[in-house]
């Protein structure tokens, strides 16, 4: 692998590194110091705080009016001054990039993110559409095309509305709201405004032709570590904890309030371990009305009992057991 003699001599010199770095954390104190950012910044706390957006007198304009513009230019020519004379600099705010669509956030506060947001044409059009549990505000920077808005209902296909994208659009989002961009001749570059709530439900990833839920995710790193384990003792073939993950699916497992994709990972393990304990959950699951889990639980004891007509004895056999 051939390596650039500069870089080489960059990465054996420390010094060199610091001074790099020190530069561009100059340019983003500098830039975070001037007035106009200094009050956007200030509403990022109390949005945080109060979760009101309309109290945020310099923040709500550069989504509103016309504001974000001059705002954004602003970031990127400090930045940049930095970045040409430090061009080995590291990039000193959370970015990523994946499937078409890009990131940079500017500043984040809590569960607060000011954001850059780049978006790539689509080769082709979604099956689904997925739906966070966090309040969203975009404002279109550059680039044209169309998207469409989704409003998520409960066992029905979305509700889809088109919208014209052009600099100046305003797109908004939250746990039953979503878009996607249909068409695009240029990339998209937005800014966002998105506050996470403190106990955000958990992600869905719902079929647009059908509204059936194909996906769940949860933001609790708790409920990723119980999906894990349910996974692995599944993999493990344990049947001995078919019982436990039962009980978790059915919110009794004793670790606090479990989330939805994780209940239904457990109950989906349980149910391959153990198929007596895991369909016994899956029943009292799907005739709990107040269970957000109720209605899938349903459509799947039905699946079931048309697949496999043996269970309706096996439940029967439960029910004179209690």
């Amino acid at each position: 692998m051939h390596v650039d003699a500069a870089l080489r001599e960059f990465a054996g010199d420390s010094h060199a590194q610091a001074a790099a770095q020190d530069r561009v954390l100059a340019a983003q104190a500098e830039w975070q110091a001037r007035p106009q950012v200094a009050r956007v910044l200030a509403d990022c706390r109390t949005l945080r705080n109060t979760g009101d957006l309309a109290r945020c007198g310099a923040l709500l304009p550069l989504i509103d009016d016309d504001g974000a513009q001059e705002f954004v230019a602003q970031f990127i020519a400090a930045m940049l001054a930095a970045w040409r004379d430090q061009p080995l600099a590291q990039l000193p705010f959370r970015h990523s990039y994946a499937a078409g669509q890009g990131i940079v956030h500017i500043h984040r506060d809590g569960p607060v993110t000011l954001a850059l947001v780049l978006v790539e044409p689509a080769d082709r059009a979604p099956r689904t559409i997925a739906f966070s549990d966090c309040d969203r505000r975009e404002v279109v920077l550059a680039g044209q095309g169309a998207a469409v808005r989704y409003t998520r209902r409960d066992g029905a296909p979305p509700v889809a509305k088109e919208v014209r994208l052009a600099p100046g659009t305003v797109l908004t989002g939250d746990a039953d709201h979503s878009r996607y961009i249909t068409a695009l001749d240029t990339p998209l570059v937005l800014l966002r405004v998105a506050r996470e709530p403190a106990h955000p439900r958990p992600t869905r990833e719902v079929e647009l032709a059908t509204g059936r839920i194909v996906h769940r995710a949860s933001p609790s790193p708790a409920d990723g570590r119980a999906e894990l384990a349910a996974a692995l003792l599944g993999a493990m073939g344990r049947t001995d904890a078919a019982p436990s993950l039962a009980r978790y699916a059915c919110g009794k497992g004793g670790c606090g309030q479990a989330g939805e994709g994780a209940r239904w990972q457990a109950l989906r393990h349980a149910l391959a371990l153990d198929t007596a304990s895991g369909f016994e959950a899956l029943c009292a699951i799907a005739e709990c009305d107040s269970d957000p889990l109720a209605c899938e639980a349903a459509t799947l004891r039905h699946k079931l009992y048309t697949t496999y007509p043996q269970l309706a004895k096996l439940r029967e056999s439960q029910c004179l057991a209690s």
